[in-house]
């Protein structure tokens, strides 16, 4: 098959399942998205709610394009959140935190339970959520992972910008990179709905019990 039938039956297929509303360019754009990040989420951002709204619209096609890549694209329609776990790693890894295009290191694997342990107490009403987002320090946050896990936030603050980046990518934390103090402790966040997803209800109980085990 050349390229030019793939391409004229890919557009014939996207019209028959999209009634003409999404393109191939911009198929290969929502694509090339989700590889690149493994997210879509509406929520996020204008360009963010523009894509997922098309993407949902393609997404039995985006289903059968990513499996036969060995690809797994979930969708949570309730957080209007889509997620793709590349071949082997749709399942939970050593730390409970499920992997996207690489494995996730040590520092962003802590942060990411960090913040659900954080955001469950914004669940439960022993913090405030306002539109489903919740404003923290990295202060805070290292002192939670004190709590929980026994260790802290990198030293250097050019790792914790590099970390910080790494978790907005997952769309785990919203902030301001132009603000004074980026990357102080003192440094403000939001962290996102997303993180109820990224890091299962499993692995925040084993969490729970690891610290219910230290302060015993």
């Amino acid at each position: 098959m050349t390229s030019e039938t793939f391409h004229a039956l890919l557009e014939t297929r996207l019209a028959e399942r999209t009634a003409g509303n999404v393109s191939r360019r911009r198929f290969a754009e929502i694509c090339n998205r989700l590889l690149a990040a493994g997210i879509l989420w509406r929520d996020y951002s204008k360009p963010e709610q523009a894509l997922y709204d098309d993407a949902t619209l393609a997404e039995e096609l985006l289903r059968e394009w990513f499996d036969v890549l060995g690809f797994a694209l979930t969708h949570d329609v309730d957080a209007n959140l889509m997620r793709l776990y590349p071949p082997g790693d749709d399942q939970e890894d050593e730390d409970g935190v499920k992997k996207l295009r690489a494995r996730l290191s040590k520092d962003v694997v802590a942060a990411a339970l960090g913040l659900r342990f954080l955001y469950t107490e914004g669940l439960t009403g022993k913090r405030e959520l306002v539109n489903q987002e919740l404003a923290i320090s990295l202060e805070e946050l290292s002192q939670t992972l004190v709590s929980l896990l026994g260790t802290t936030l990198p030293a250097s603050t050019a790792e914790r910008v590099q970390l910080l980046r790494e978790l907005r990518k997952h769309r785990l934390v919203r902030f301001r990179e132009a603000d004074a103090g980026f990357g102080q402790m003192e440094m403000l966040l939001g962290v996102l709905r997303p993180i109820l997803s990224f890091v299962s209800d499993e692995a925040l109980l084993e969490v729970r019990q690891l610290m219910q085990e230290r302060q015993a």
